[in-house]
């Protein structure tokens, strides 16, 4: 019986990957992508790396074959109608090949409510898993942390950080630490069947957030928002992509994205390193 991770050479998969083979051992892993040629390194490490793409359910079945504990990371396509038959043919597969339990990677934007465009994806996957006939466990990640260090010369350049939240606030976790905390989750069965939201122990103001982001840089950036539908034309690369970052803006501006629990703490046994951390050690 194996654990198999999807989409294990993209930006979480790596993470969780390398916690994988700490915790569980080269032998028990799967490696589920869709380009193998990608995944040498792994194979070159005796690891089994297989064919999945989500959009060929016959490279799923393949894929999912004796696996004990599936970990499902999403892809990063978009808009979310695109995204939604991934979800229908990874949960179709792992029914039809009788996943063990199904763990799944997911975001916690996704209220009925919110504005954030990709929220019906995650919506529809934890509703189709409840209808499942799979035992399964969610994973819900606050706003990434990691893609704050490459934006902070840019910011730098502007002297402004522009998210359109003026009002909102924003609880964040680094891909290491959601890695750490979805593999000691598939490591032991006490965790399985529950839904954990994972948080760093406060939320932050976009005026905090400046004020860090101003000490981890040593140049000063001011807070400073544009609206909506500015920031959405300025980052609308590739196209369409800018309206959907500018819509979790906009979540965030209704407080959708402030969230803070202890379920990483009640996981890992210690809390997650704080925002200004995690940027601090990135840099250094």
């Amino acid at each position: 019986m194996k654990i198999t991770i999807t989409a294990a050479t993209g930006q979480l998969g790596e993470f969780v990957t390398r916690e994988a083979i700490k915790t569980f051992g080269k032998e028990k892993l799967r490696l589920a992508v869709r380009n193998p040629e990608k995944a040498k390194e792994y194979t070159e490490q005796g690891i089994e790396v297989v064919e999945a793409d989500y959009m060929k359910p016959e490279t799923l079945n393949r894929a999912f074959k004796d696996t004990e504990l599936l970990i499902y990371i999403p892809s990063i396509s978009h808009p979310s109608i695109v995204r939604v038959p991934e979800a229908e043919n990874v949960i179709g597969a792992a029914e039809k090949m009788k996943v063990g339990h199904f763990i799944f990677a997911s975001f916690f934007c996704d209220q009925e409510d919110s504005p954030f465009h990709m929220s019906p994806f995650f919506g529809y996957t934890t509703r189709r898993l409840a209808c499942s006939k799979l035992k399964y466990t969610v994973l819900k990640n606050a706003m990434y942390a990691d893609p704050l260090i490459p934006y902070l010369p840019e910011l730098q350049e502007m002297g402004k950080l522009i998210y359109p939240v003026p009002h909102g606030k924003i609880s964040f976790i680094s891909r290491e630490e959601s890695a750490r905390a979805i593999v000691k989750v598939a490591s032991d069965p006490y965790f399985y069947g529950k839904t954990y939201i994972l948080t760093q122990d406060r939320n932050y103001t976009m005026y905090e957030l400046a004020e860090i982001l101003t000490g981890a840089g040593n140049k000063k950036i001011e807070f400073k928002p544009v609206s909506v539908e500015e920031f959405g034309k300025m980052y609308d690369e590739p196209e369409g992509f800018g309206a959907i970052l500018a819509s979790l803006y906009e979540a965030a501006e209704k407080n959708l994205l402030g969230m803070v629990t202890d379920d990483y703490r009640e996981i890992m046994g210690y809390k997650a390193d704080d925002l200004e951390t995690v940027i601090k050690k990135r840099i250094e």
